[in-house]
């Protein structure tokens, strides 16, 4: 049995950057100074763009409204932050959400438990090259902010003795790309015919060949692929 399943692992603490550099990032609880700094640096640029799964929306009703979900349902709600450590000035930098429940039935296996990941979101380039406190440049942007992202949910997972179990809903204004980018990640996707676990998602969203997991093997290699940035 894989070690990370009995000890505490680490997050992500440095991103690669097209420099061939590393940059120094960190995963912290999100707070709400993050997320009003994210809808008024961040979001703005996001909504410019018609490609994104993630425009329109607002985290700063978003993550109330997770925990006040989450938390009448015992659903274990928790928010991250990944964040530039930009210490020239003294603060975390956003570059990345996620808002998770940590307690949910595990789509492969109902009588176990997984995390949830009900909204994640990295910031476009534009953003944070738009930072005037912080001077990045092209070279040192953080990148691969995506598979990051959904590692803090397979380090949650395994740190809250889910044993890496993770699943998402793919969104469907993402078709087939951001359904394959998950699968290259290393999740499987649930068949539109196997139903999802009793609960109210089985009412509101059932179904329908767009909820990803991960497995305790498949989130065990994807989580060791990211092991030299921890």
């Amino acid at each position: 049995m894989d070690w990370k399943i009995w000890k505490r692992v680490r997050f992500a603490s440095k991103a690669p950057t097209r420099s061939g550099e590393e940059i120094e990032i960190r995963v912290s609880r999100m707070t709400l100074a993050h997320v009003r700094w994210w809808h008024s640096h961040v979001q703005p640029v996001i909504d410019e763009d018609p490609t994104r799964v993630d425009r329109g929306w607002n985290w700063l009703l978003y993550v109330p409204f997770a925990t006040l979900t989450g938390g009448v349902l015992a659903r274990q709600p928790h928010g991250y932050t990944v964040g530039i450590a930009a210490r020239e000035v003294g603060r975390l930098i956003p570059c990345a959400l996620i808002q998770l429940v940590g307690r949910y039935p595990a789509l492969d296996d109902h009588r176990k438990k997984s995390a949830f990941v009900w909204f994640m979101s990295t910031a476009p380039d534009k953003a944070l090259l738009d930072i005037k406190e912080y001077h990045l440049t092209e070279n040192r942007l953080p990148k691969r902010l995506g598979t990051i992202a959904l590692d803090v949910a397979v380090t949650h997972s395994l740190n809250h003795r889910r044993l890496g179990r993770v699943a998402l809903h793919a969104d469907d204004d993402g078709g087939d790309a951001l359904l394959k980018w998950y699968q290259r990640r290393g999740m499987e996707v649930l068949p539109a015919e196997q139903r999802l676990p009793r609960g109210p998602r089985r009412l509101l969203r059932p179904s329908d060949g767009r909820y990803c997991f991960y497995t305790v093997e498949g989130a065990l290699e994807e989580h060791r692929a990211l092991d030299p940035l921890r």
